[in-house]
């Protein structure tokens, strides 16, 4: 289906002289973007396995999500470089029509750019211009929004052999045609439709078949990964990671290494976790596929799995034939997880002289907090250092592989002050190596939580069951001084030596943690990043300084591209706020100040100022409390706990700005048809699915009346609500 979308576009402007040679076109040399030759029409998305073999002779492409199958994130691209960065400016942009999170890195092959959206909606631009080629919405179900953790997000698509592959929100993978949009054929990926399974990572290339991981392990699902021919759509095999109970069969005889390491008593009935939400790569030389898997479900592994072990393949990485599925080593980086550190981060291939040897290793900032280099065709642990503050464990036994544990991070009894927190050192943003200076570029997250086990768990279908092991009020009074814990909050991005195993350089780049995007490098010595205040930044990848600041208007999560039309160089970025971490806008946030409209913006040398949405009125709002709303202080009480019980407060923030509407403000239409939308699904359309399924009618009354509670408590000044 098209869909109309306003292009803005700046006009064509001559370009300044690029001074010097082409360089070789080898790994490290720099590439212009001007030296290079026109490519010869080709079938759209004419992407093979000789052709990725072969991307940095077109470094105009970027063939896939991190470019290539060994996922560098890095662009050999330097008409754009450390002595010319001021002068980036506006080159077009594209309006999704959308104000939900965006955190794809687009695909650009042969002057087209494949760019994915909220739901799993497709655009295919012209990378020129901007000019909309296709688009294609695969209708998703609104209700569908209440089964993900963490925002209705796509991370992208692969494309191969004239074909764009992406997984929708609902677990359906389609086969699309990459000149017309046009669906080939879709399959369903999901098997137990009783369990809150999402989609939202980009479908990996390997051997022959595509395959795509779930996401839903804080919702209470089993993870696994399925393949099918990327031709005809066959199913062609699936993995579990973690077992199953221990009456059924086991599906994969893998899981014969992975059942002794969970207790007798452990808590199937909440799935196990170990989704492979995001974090694939490829060997073909190897015919390895790389996986990083997800945290256990329930978090804590003491209840995950009381008397158990390791609870594999939980926050592990795999490496698995990609045209049987059968595995062939793992590296589990966090044994009994308990803190959500998964291993679903970006994994990076590299080819590095370590200790006088050229070794080939995959290489993973997870977030644990350790830097692991692997070798990547036997799993051997070649080293592991910290690369942010960690006191869970001490360090890593070289001998063993594992985590030397410390009492710090054991808060199966009392409240424990840990670092990293739960949004780990390095979340699902993604980090960039750069052929040129040897450096991985982290977008790394300093601050710690307390954690402590606030509740028994009683699994609950249809909503969060990882259990609140943060303790909110505690974090909360140290941030505010309150309490003689040292709390650290804010991003750096890092240059990381992986050979050395230490930072070569870091600057800050928010005092607010998960405020700063994911990190793009290139043959220009440049490295770029986008902010939840909205702006693009540029900084010189061998120091560190800033070289330019650009106001885009629009939050940024997502990591930039670069590619090359016609010999001109571009860098491109998705922006929208959304996420796990964006549900509420801080006021020095683009979200807060201009909204949250979804756009593509790209960028080139000699463009203009980039058009900035118009300011948002925030000023605060006169609350009219509803009237014959029935309360009491029984009442209101039970529905603040049914408020976060049923994930309300993970969309909704009472009194804040945010994605979701704040419902302080409903008018008195809205609060006559309270219970059609909550139990009724009234607005399922939208996103706001029903939750009959979990609240009866008693609860959804004794929401209503806290709401009511704070809409009179705003109306009297206890509460600021701004628009």
């Amino acid at each position: 289906m098209c869909i109309s979308r306003r292009i803005t576009l700046l006009l064509p402007v001559i370009l300044l002289a690029v001074c010097g040679v082409a360089s070789r076109n080898i790994p490290g040399d720099p590439v212009h973007a001007e030296s290079l030759k026109p490519t010869s029409p080709k079938q759209p998305g004419a992407v093979d396995e000789a052709r990725m073999a072969q991307a940095d002779a077109e470094p105009q492409n970027w063939y896939a999500t991190n470019r290539t199958f060994a996922a560098d994130h890095y662009s050999p691209l330097s008409q754009i470089n450390d002595s010319n960065a001021e002068r980036l400016g506006f080159a077009w942009q594209y309006n999704t029509g959308t104000t939900r999170g965006l955190e794809a890195s687009p695909v650009v092959i042969d002057g087209v750019m494949y760019a994915t959206g909220n739901w799993g909606v497709v655009y295919a631009l012209d990378a020129a211009t901007g000019r909309e080629l296709w688009t294609f919405n695969p209708h998703v179900d609104g209700r569908w929004a209440r089964r993900a953790c963490c925002d209705i997000v796509n991370r992208g698509v692969a494309v191969w052999k004239g074909r764009v592959y992406v997984a929708a929100l609902d677990g359906r993978l389609f086969a699309l045609d990459a000149g017309t949009g046009r669906q080939i054929w879709v399959r369903g990926t999901i098997i137990d439709h009783d369990r809150f399974l999402t989609s939202t990572g980009a479908p990996q290339i390997a051997g022959g078949n595509v395959i795509i991981g779930n996401g839903g392990a804080e919702m209470g699902v089993r993870g696994y990964l399925t393949a099918f021919d990327a031709e005809t759509g066959a199913f062609a095999w699936r993995f579990f990671i973690v077992p199953a109970d221990p009456s059924k069969p086991q599906e994969n005889p893998e899981l014969a290494i992975a059942a002794p390491t969970w207790g007798p008593k452990s808590r199937w009935d909440v799935g196990g976790g170990g989704a492979a939400w995001d974090a694939m790569a490829y060997d073909p030389e190897l015919n390895l596929l790389y996986v990083g898997t997800g945290n256990g479900s329930p978090h804590p592994a003491f209840v995950r799995s009381p008397g158990g072990g390791d609870t594999l393949f939980v926050s592990s990485i795999l490496a698995l034939n990609p045209k049987t599925g059968r595995m062939k080593w793992y590296y589990q980086t966090t044994p009994k997880d308990s803190w959500d550190f998964t291993a679903t981060q970006q994994m990076t291939l590299l080819d590095l002289t370590i200790s006088g040897k050229l070794r080939k290793v995959l290489v993973q900032a997870p977030k644990n907090g350790f830097f692991y280099v692997l070798d990547r065709a036997t799993g051997e642990l070649i080293s592991a250092e910290k690369y942010t503050d960690v006191n869970w464990a001490d360090h890593i036994d070289m001998k063993t592989g594992r985590p030397v544990f410390t009492a710090q991070g054991d808060y199966s009894r009392e409240p424990k002050l840990v670092y990293p927190g739960e949004a780990g050192g390095h979340n699902w943003r993604p980090m960039s190596y750069s052929h040129r200076t040897g450096y991985v570029y982290i977008p790394t997250l300093d601050f710690p939580m307390v954690f402590s086990l606030s509740r028994d768990l009683a699994y609950h279908r249809g909503t969060d069951n990882s259990m609140d092991v943060t303790d909110r009020a505690a974090i909360s009074r140290a941030q505010k001084g309150e309490a003689d814990i040292p709390v650290i909050r804010h991003d750096t991005l890092q240059a990381y030596d992986p050979v050395h195993q230490r930072a070569a350089w870091s600057v800050v780049t928010s005092t607010d943690p998960e405020q700063s995007g994911g990190l793009l490098s290139t043959g220009g010595d440049i490295v770029a990043q986008g902010d939840a205040t909205g702006f693009l930044n540029i900084y010189d990848a061998r120091t560190g300084a800033p070289l330019s600041h650009i106001r885009v208007g629009t939050g940024i999560m997502a990591a930039p591209v670069s590619y090359a039309v016609a010999g001109r160089q571009y860098i491109a970025v998705m922006a929208g706020l959304g996420g796990a971490s964006a549900w509420e806008f801080p006021e020095k946030s683009a979200g807060y100040r201009y909204g949250n409209a979804g756009r593509i913006v790209v960028f080139a040398l000699d463009g203009g100022a980039v058009p900035t949405p118009a300011l948002v009125d925030r000023s605060v709002v006169a609350i009219s409390p509803p009237s014959g709303i029935r309360t009491s202080p029984e009442m209101i009480a039970r529905g603040a706990r049914l408020f976060d019980y049923a994930r309300c407060s993970g969309c909704h923030v009472p009194g804040k700005a945010g994605i979701a509407p704040n419902l302080l403000t409903m008018q008195e239409s809205t609060h006559r048809a309270f219970d059609q939308i909550v139990l009724g699904g009234a607005l399922s359309a939208a996103g706001m699915a029903s939750f009959s399924d979990i609240l009866t009618q008693s609860d959804a009354g004794d929401i209503h009346a806290y709401l009511a509670n704070e809409a009179k408590n705003a109306a009297t000044g206890h509460v600021a609500v701004r628009h």
